[in-house]
């Protein structure tokens, strides 16, 4: 990976990729971080959550865009940690409606953690094959998921 290019620290999550144990893990976390610092108190109005879905979106396509760019001749690095910044922004989104406490954040991860890495429901499938959408897609459906999940959980527990 070429780290002159700037869009490879964007691909590799501003350097939580480089990790060297669980990079998708690291890169996960550290895009919660950035949903809790920068997104959150933004979510206030339905218009604030119509941008924040069409800059999920922005950044969907973006990765179908700088992951041929970034990534070389291997197919779905760790390194690679793009997917996981959006798929876990998306995961997120729920919160914005049932509050970010320390408690919905942690089931928010752990659930996008175990769909990104068991890959269910159809997950795998997409997975298996190569491409920039293929690497991209399983994680937005590992957040949607996740997302889902949140929101009837939040359901029973408030």
């Amino acid at each position: 990976m070429n780290l002159k290019n700037p869009l490879s620290w964007i691909s590799i999550g501003f350097g939580s990729g480089l990790s060297p144990i669980a990079p998708g893990t690291i890169g996960s976390l550290f895009a919660l971080l950035i949903y809790f610092f920068f997104f959150d108190n933004l979510l206030t109005s339905w218009i604030n959550h119509l941008v924040f879905l069409v800059f999920i979106l922005i950044c969907f396509l973006f990765g179908l865009y700088i992951y041929p760019r970034t990534v070389e001749e291997d197919n779905d690095p760790g390194s690679f940690v793009w997917d996981e910044f959006v798929g876990m922004w998306l995961a997120c989104f729920p919160l914005s409606f049932i509050g970010s406490s320390f408690f919905w954040l942690s089931v928010c991860f752990f659930l996008f953690r175990i769909f990104d890495i068991w890959k269910p429901l159809g997950i795998k499938s997409f997975d298996k094959k190569h491409g920039a959408f293929y690497v991209m897609i399983d994680d937005v459906l590992a957040g949607f998921y996740t997302a889902t999940l949140v929101i009837f959980l939040s359901i029973f527990f408030l």
